[in-house]
């Protein structure tokens, strides 16, 4: 039992570590608060962003029936993915993070199966389609809502895989001594053709962050007329971690509405004018 409870901690001391290290650069020395140096096993841990890069879409995992599948077959019209990279027996972060984003995604007005899909892919590649089945399962049953069965993928794959999609998307972990994973709590958002459009940073995501990330990533097939106009407005801050307001987009937009506002004034105008118009040969007494 304290064996277990010292893992425990052990992983949630580093997942705050690393928090830190993931911010910090390649080649400075990160440490915490407290000044003490991240051990040289874990400074490398973090994530180097390749926004608009490709998935490594021909790259075959196993899926949660045992069969091969690539990424590529993952990708569908106007549908982003979520996706997530950890390992499915972490006892801590990585289930931390994905409930996380379920507990999101049900409040974003978006539907897993229809609008976006969650692909999970383990960087252990001692992980088996038998222990796939179960995460899929449990994922799928809290975020129960019918229809969403085939929008939920957990994948599993052999080491050369693994490090073909880590390195695409910047994911920079390390084995741990205990035989865990030292790894950063981030996650991607990939458009429909498979780039990497956005990285979430964090153990939490904030609904509204997610919805437009999403509606981003599908270039805007998916989400309302308000997200569109939020999107005209906002920029991603990625210091900040979220989409804040734009100056500049903001005089773009008030030049939209004031002639959209101008023209709807004159055509009104127009129209009243010439329904008050009178006849050219009306007879006059």
């Amino acid at each position: 039992m304290t064996a277990r409870f010292n893992n425990l901690l052990f992983t949630f001391a580093l997942a705050a570590v690393l928090a830190v290290a993931t911010a910090a650069r390649a080649d400075s020395v990160p440490s915490l608060a407290d000044g003490t140096q991240v051990p040289e096993a874990y400074r490398k841990v973090g994530v180097t962003e390749h926004l608009n890069s490709d998935l490594p879409l021909d790259a075959r995992f196993y899926d949660e029936d045992s069969q091969y599948i690539t990424l590529r077959q993952l990708l569908h019209p106007d549908r982003p993915i979520l996706l997530q990279l950890g390992y499915l027996d972490c006892p801590m972060l990585c289930d931390t993070i994905s409930r996380s984003l379920i507990d999101a995604a049900k409040k974003v007005g978006l539907n897993i199966g229809s609008d976006f899909d969650f692909v999970f892919v383990s960087i252990d590649p001692t992980d088996t389609p038998t222990l796939a089945t179960l995460k899929r399962n449990s994922y799928i049953n809290e975020y129960d809502r019918a229809g969403s069965a085939n929008g939920f993928h957990v994948l599993v794959g052999k080491p050369t895989s693994i490090d073909e999609i880590a390195r695409a998307v910047g994911f920079n972990y390390q084995t741990a001594k205990n035989g865990q994973f030292a790894h950063p709590a981030v996650a991607m958002v990939i458009t429909p053709d498979g780039k990497i459009s956005r990285y979430l940073y964090g153990v939490t995501f904030p609904e509204q962050v997610l919805r437009l990330s999403l509606v981003e990533a599908s270039k805007g097939k998916i989400g309302s007329t308000a997200d569109q106009l939020l999107l005209i407005c906002l920029d991603w801050d990625p210091s900040a971690g979220k989409y804040s307001v734009a100056a500049m987009n903001l005089v773009r937009l008030g030049g939209i509405l004031t002639i959209m506002v101008m023209g709807s004034a004159i055509f009104w105008m127009s129209r009243r004018g010439w329904h008050h118009t009178p006849p050219e040969n009306s007879e006059r007494n």
